[in-house]
């Protein structure tokens, strides 16, 4: 006679043997749903000893992933395809693959004149907090002019600096308000984005 199917999903969950009626009081299913909950916990498979990228609860690790197949994604004519490589590039930084953030600061060359990528290479550059990515995003405000096609690129640019220390940008930031060569539209943005580093970095 086959197993009804209570009594099947009472086996997976170690219950077995016990009647259904064991199980109509709180306490008893209280445990039986801690049961069911720990067997769903994700765990590393056993027959995966050499991939060091998935910690052993199961979870992947950016920080150890390889990087490979990721630059495959980001060289894709699909912009949703370079849109996920380039995010995952960017979790990739945030756990300190500092060849990510080269290859992302690649990009924002390779891409100059492609609006649309750039504003997906300036999200994943958001975690590299180093000098040499300052120094580029500066470059990108000096080297796009303020336009209608271009405003959205450049108030990302702007928002991205303003998300680093503030000794790192503010200094620079005053420079460009000075700068008569941008608009006075321009220079204002550059004074408030200096502005609101002074109130939220105190």
């Amino acid at each position: 006679m086959r197993d009804r199917p209570s009594n099947i999903r009472l086996e997976r969950a170690g219950f077995a043997g016990r009647s259904t009626g064991a199980l109509g009081t709180p306490r008893a299913r209280c445990l039986l749903g801690l049961k069911v909950l720990r067997n769903m916990e994700p765990k590393r498979p056993r027959n995966l000893p050499n991939v060091p990228w998935i910690t052993p609860s199961g979870e992947l690790d950016p920080g150890r992933f390889p990087i490979e197949s990721v630059l495959r994604q980001t060289q894709s004519r699909s912009l949703e395809d370079f849109r996920s490589g380039c995010i995952f590039l960017g979790s990739m930084v945030s756990h300190g693959r500092i060849d990510a953030a080269v290859y992302l600061l690649g990009l924002l060359r390779y891409h100059q004149d492609d609006l649309t990528r750039l504003e997906v290479v300036i999200e994943g550059l958001g975690s590299f907090r180093e000098d040499v990515c300052v120094t580029a995003l500066f470059e990108e405000l000096r080297r796009v002019k303020s336009s209608n096609a271009t405003r959205r690129y450049l108030d990302q640019v702007i928002r991205a600096l303003t998300n680093f220390p503030p000794d790192m940008v503010q200094a620079q930031f005053h420079s460009l308000a000075a700068d008569t060569s941008f608009s006075y539209r321009m220079r204002a943005k550059f004074t408030r984005a200096a502005e609101s580093m002074e109130r939220f970095h105190v």
